[in-house]
């Protein structure tokens, strides 16, 4: 039993290598150690000595916010795979899942270790410390939006963190299958995140509005904003934002207006993308969902689906 739950635990740190991958956080360390400084409060229910003398942490990814000015980001991950699919009431593994992550983020926050690595970041003025649980079921028959299932947890109110963030089979899927399919779709070496002007990043001129590097707030936002760029300056951009909801033309319409924002000092040219788009169902209510906006916009603009089958073919 043990060897097979060390199998299972692997194959889940693969898939998370690899998904790193598409993020831009091939930089992420791995298999790191945390001395616990709050030995007698974090004991383990089955600990003899009734405390606790480490933390194991699976990955750690830290880089300076392209979304907050002057800001360090520490994503402190913690991985659960299982070949057995969810279960139909996951509160309580969630409390286990989501507790030991918690305390590890409490001695996280005055470590050794967070000053190593925000010090090879260069100066920042502030820092946030965010748990990352990756909560993945590889079981063929399972659902996969977990993250509906504990949406009302009452969390404990000892705990104490900034930021967590729940990665389960349905939102990595959607991230897999946006980079993925632009990936193919596109030139990869032209394909950038987005990041979208902030309150908190407007005043820091010196944060771009593109690169490679994937920050936390998209692993669990149901839009992901990216941009290919253009070969050369007789072209325009592409702005990509794909949604993990089905189309419909009002959403369609909402997507629209929040792409004109984004980008209302370029001039470039709109992809939108859903799971389930197909033309001969949804053409004429991308027609009706751009109408009152510019006269040349839905010349600009192309809507696709990131699961395409064999009626993709039928593109305009």
């Amino acid at each position: 039993m043990g060897e097979k739950s060390k199998k299972i635990g692997e194959i889940g740190e693969n898939i998370i290598d690899n998904f790193f991958s598409l993020l831009g956080w091939e930089g992420a360390l791995s298999g790191q150690s945390l001395a616990c400084k709050k030995s007698t409060k974090h004991a383990r229910k089955s600990s003899k000595t009734e405390k606790r003398e480490s933390h194991g942490i699976d990955y750690l990814y830290c880089y300076r916010s392209p979304l907050e000015g002057s800001t360090a980001e520490s994503a402190v991950v913690s991985v659960k795979h299982s070949e057995n699919p969810y279960e139909s009431n996951p509160k309580s593994t969630f409390k286990s899942h989501a507790e030991d992550l918690v305390q590890t983020l409490e001695c996280y926050k005055h470590s050794e270790l967070k000053k190593q690595q925000h010090e090879l970041l260069g100066r920042t003025t502030k820092s946030r410390d965010s748990g990352v649980l990756f909560w993945l079921s590889s079981n063929d028959k399972t659902y996969d939006d977990v993250v509906s299932k504990i949406a009302n947890f009452r969390l404990d109110p000892d705990w104490s963190f900034e930021s967590f963030h729940v990665v389960d089979n349905r939102r990595i899927q959607f991230i897999y299958e946006t980079i993925t399919y632009l990936r193919g779709a596109k030139d990869k070496e032209r394909l950038y995140f987005y990041y979208p002007e902030t309150s908190l990043s407007y005043v820091d001129k010196s944060i771009s509005r593109f690169g490679k590097v994937c920050p936390l707030e998209f692993l669990t936002s149901p839009l992901i904003p990216l941009i290919v760029k253009a070969k050369s300056e007789h072209e325009q951009d592409i702005f990509c934002l794909s949604s993990i909801e089905e189309f419909d033309q009002d959403s369609l319409r909402r997507l629209v207006q929040a792409a004109k924002e984004y980008t209302q000092d370029m001039s470039c040219k709109y992809l939108f993308m859903f799971p389930n788009y197909v033309l001969s169902h949804h053409g004429d209510a991308v027609r009706k969902a751009v109408t009152g906006f510019d006269s040349n916009l839905f010349s600009r603009i192309e809507v696709v689906s990131y699961r395409p089958d064999f009626r993709s073919m039928n593109n305009e």
